[in-house]
């Protein structure tokens, strides 16, 4: 762990949060794989099963050291032999819409480019005093299915926790559930949680119908959890959310975000 640790701060120092979900990466269902150079640890990555039997790849990184040497498409290979053995139906990542090389790294590896997202910030302590209803927790995934159904083309098929780019469908609502992620009232459905880090943000996956009402009900409880930060996803030409989102004091990320997708 600790020379995974030096790897992660040579290669992402402004994105360093291995340490945070270390003990998550090394009991949940995906191997935390390393890939050794000669005895020494050159690179890491994630694979993590969700909710739907999917596989997620994440937190791939190579030290400069040793890029461009192979290392990287030896942990795919070893995702590959993964999704096989956990018959994983699907796998999926993410990387920065800039990143030629991880983009490429995936094609070469059975994946393909899918859904855009374009993330925005907001400093909670920066965030407009808003007004608004109480709203409920969907207590089952019959109900969250119900609210989401209608919405999966217009969210581009993915619910963003934590850059973690949750396919949309029965299986993924059962796990949104359970988590406590879905809000709701008559007028407002508030999708928003966080997968690991819960101190650090919250991550908006859905916002809809009285959005006023949605982001105050976002915006009570991260005060009330102490969360200095919301961010929220959404498809990159979904420009009436971004406007909404501007006119209330977030900040567009430095990078808009692709999902790489594939069948196995």
């Amino acid at each position: 762990m600790a020379r995974c640790l030096e790897i992660e701060a040579a290669t992402a120092p402004t994105n360093r949060y291995l340490a945070d979900v270390a003990d998550e990466f090394t009991t949940t269902r995906g191997e935390l794989t390393l890939g050794v150079v000669d005895g020494v640890v050159a690179g890491f990555g994630k694979l993590t099963v969700l909710f739907d039997g999917s596989a997620w790849l994440e937190l791939l990184r190579v030290h400069p050291d040793y890029q461009r040497q192979g290392v990287g498409n030896h942990i795919y290979g070893r995702y590959l032999e993964q999704i096989r053995a956990f018959g994983c139906h699907q796998a999926a990542m993410y990387t920065g819409v800039r990143n030629v090389a991880s983009a490429a790294l995936a094609e070469k590896n059975g994946l393909h480019r899918g859904a855009v997202l374009r993330g925005m910030s907001l400093e909670v302590a920066n965030a407009p005093q808003l007004e608004g209803g109480p709203m409920e927790l969907a207590g089952t995934g019959e109900e969250v299915a119900r609210l989401l159904e209608p919405l999966e083309e217009q969210l581009g098929g993915r619910l963003n926790i934590n850059h973690t780019f949750y396919a949309m469908n029965r299986a993924t609502y059962g796990g949104f559930a359970a988590r406590g992620w879905v809000y709701h009232s008559p007028d407002a459905l508030l999708v928003m949680g966080a997968r690991f880090q819960p101190k650090k943000a919250l991550y908006i996956a859905a916002l809809q119908g009285d959005r006023e009402q949605g982001l105050a009900w976002a915006l009570a409880e991260a005060r009330r959890r102490g969360v200095p930060r919301i961010t929220a996803h959404f498809p990159v030409e979904d420009s009436q959310s971004q406007a909404f989102y501007q006119a209330h004091g977030f900040a567009v990320d430095p990078s808009d975000d692709v999902v790489m997708e594939g069948a196995f």
